[in-house]
């Protein structure tokens, strides 16, 4: 793939996942220009970090470079550092900058990446960062940038993290992480100001697998989590960090927000599905396309903040394909000057919760919102069923 490796002290290289795919061997062209037969010993797709092995006979006995991670001596933000990669096939290339921050979320859930400036571009990816003393304190990942090359915004795994992962591959070939099943968001500052909570930060649960081991706990959607076995935790990635840290079987203590209330509940881990099975379920089920438009002679739906509400019988549910476990009323439109509008909500999501209330009639959520205006709070949170997942919302009481 022309992409970038290191050999590590007890000689296994290191790249990333998505530069050996779906391989089982590989060829390794090392920087005299050998070309050496290599095996992968395990990938993880969660961090994007893969393990390989050569095991072409004309490289027995050889002694090949290597590097060491670098996990005590953190550099700062500010610090110089180096990458090696292989850009545009052109062969083993050496960029320069500096960290520009650590702590980075670019959706990949399990890493806090380092943001660094030196530049990275197609072919990087898998090559080691180093710090001006030649320790490895990272490893070439991904780069942020509208054009496809390099832009000054690139991002490596930090050391410590591809360390451990890096020897639990070469120890069993594969990783196994914490699972609780359940869908969850980050709780906004607007969030918050919708429960009465203004401040408070953590995760929402959204939706919950069925028979999982959130739901068998007795976990509910729109429980904000605030902690997980005592470690506070203010973003659903802080959550999912902590949560894949377990061990199948092992009992997770979370405290959480119900309906503005503290409460703690005891999930007993699972495994974590792979990143297909994940997905698989993420594409479950829905249909976003509309149905024929109400006729004529039938009575108007009530409307509340913008949307207009209907039962959500049987016809409807074949029709948007909402499993029949769902309860909830349907939006069968929305007024386009409305913050429900601005905030996404579109015809046929299906209202399953509102405010501190399962919602089973549009007056539920009617009088969810005269009370948000009673206790003085600007919007109300919503929870949306759509396409087989539910996502939480707030939204104005206003209009």
């Amino acid at each position: 793939s022309g992409s970038g490796f290191f050999i590590t002290a007890d000689g296994y290289i290191v790249t990333n996942n998505h530069v050996v795919a779906d391989a089982d061997e590989i060829k390794v062209v090392m920087k005299d220009g050998r070309e050496l037969k290599a095996t992968v010993v395990g990938r993880d797709e969660g961090t994007d970090l893969a393990v390989i092995k050569v095991i072409d006979p004309k490289a027995k006995g050889a002694d090949f470079p290597y590097v060491n991670f670098e996990n005590q001596a953190k550099p700062r933000v500010g610090d110089w550092v180096i990458t090696i990669g292989n850009p545009f096939g052109l062969g083993g290339t050496a960029t320069a900058g500096i960290i520009s921050a650590y702590g980075r979320d670019i959706g990949e859930t399990f890493v806090d990446y380092i943001q660094i400036d030196a530049p990275i571009n197609r072919g990087n990816s898998g090559g080691p960062t180093f710090d001006i003393y030649g320790r490895v304190i990272g490893v070439n990942t991904a780069i942020f940038s509208p054009t496809g090359g390099s832009v000054g915004i690139g991002f490596a795994i930090p050391a410590d993290v591809a360390n451990v992962i890096t020897k639990q591959l070469i120890a069993g070939g594969k990783i196994s992480r914490g699972y609780i099943g359940a869908t969850i968001q980050n709780f906004t500052s607007e969030m918050a100001e919708a429960q009465g909570t203004p401040g408070q930060k953590g995760a929402i649960v959204a939706d919950l697998v069925p028979g999982g081991p959130s739901q068998r706990a007795g976990l509910q959607p729109g429980d904000v989590v605030t902690s997980v076995n005592g470690v506070t935790v203010r973003t659903s990635s802080e959550l999912t960090r902590e949560v894949a840290k377990a061990h199948a079987g092992e009992t997770l203590h979370l405290n959480v927000l119900r309906d503005g209330k503290p409460k703690t509940i005891d999930v007993r881990s699972g495994t974590r599905p792979s990143e297909q099975q994940l997905a698989a379920n993420d594409n479950r089920g829905g249909d976003d396309q509309g149905g024929p438009s109400q006729g004529l002679g039938q009575p108007k739906n009530p409307v509340v903040i913008g949307l207009a509400l209907a039962p959500l019988d049987e016809a409807n549910r074949r029709r948007i394909g909402v499993d029949a476990a769902i309860k909830g009323v349907l939006v069968t439109s929305v007024d386009q000057n409305s913050d429900a509008a601005t905030k996404g909500l579109r015809k046929d999501d299906v209202i399953v919760r509102a405010g501190d209330r399962d919602v089973a009639l549009a007056s539920d959520v009617g009088a969810a919102v005269d009370a948000a205006k009673k206790a003085g709070r600007p919007s109300i949170l919503m929870g949306v069923h759509r396409a087989g997942r539910t996502i939480f919302l707030p939204i104005k009481v206003s209009g």
